[in-house]
């Protein structure tokens, strides 16, 4: 891949529950970005599963309706090997595989990673379709952390993205929490101003 065409993908999911074997997911959105973070395409579904899985308390944080699932829902198979196509739209990563071929792919941003990535891996291991995209995600949550650690500042309460957002002056509405693409939107903003926070002068004189 050319030098500066590398691109990111941020990206959210809703799920209804926390276990990632168990949970199904609800909701998927991202949106690509190139090297100036400027949105080239995005990506947004909603996905059928059974309710007799889900925890209950997820579904009314995540802003479930059985009648907008019902009529916007989409096979969860169906919605794995599409965002494996958007992926491999926006793949800026070389990588080299066991028999020395090149390929590439993509580099996913969320906020806590850990959380989004285990139920990312678990629904392409699921439907044994190949996820194109690199299996170390990057994580605004930590980054947070590591610019909270860095400038020896007082945390705020939590790391939580509305927190966050608020803290670094991100429009960030409580409706909109726990909606994909709002959080996408909301992730990668907050990303922009931990980056411009970091590059400013007062910063770098601390």
């Amino acid at each position: 891949m050319e030098a500066g065409n590398r691109r990111l993908v941020f990206f959210d999911l809703e799920c209804a529950g926390l276990d990632p074997k168990r949970h199904p997911i609800i909701q998927i959105a991202a949106i690509a970005v190139d090297e100036a973070l400027e949105p080239i395409e995005a990506f947004e579904a909603k996905l059928r599963f059974d309710v007799q899985r889900a925890n209950k308390n997820s579904l009314r944080k995540n802003h479930y309706h059985p009648g907008i699932w019902a009529k916007e829902g989409r096979e969860p198979e169906e919605i794995a090997r599409t965002f494996a196509e958007f992926l491999r739209r926006h793949a800026t990563i070389p990588m080299m595989g066991a028999t020395g071929s090149s390929y590439a792919v993509a580099q996913l941003v969320a906020h806590n990673a850990d959380f989004d990535g285990s139920f990312l891996q678990a629904w392409y291991e699921r439907f044994g379709v190949y996820l194109p995209a690199r299996r170390q995600v990057l994580c605004t949550l930590q980054r947070a952390m590591w610019f909270f650690s860095e400038q020896t500042r007082q945390s705020p309460k939590d790391f939580k993205l509305a927190t966050l957002c608020h803290f670094f002056a991100v429009p960030f509405h409580a409706a909109s929490a726990h909606e994909a693409l709002g959080d996408v939107l909301a992730t990668i903003q907050l990303y922009k101003s931990i980056f411009r926070a970091v590059s400013s002068p007062l910063c770098q004189a601390a």
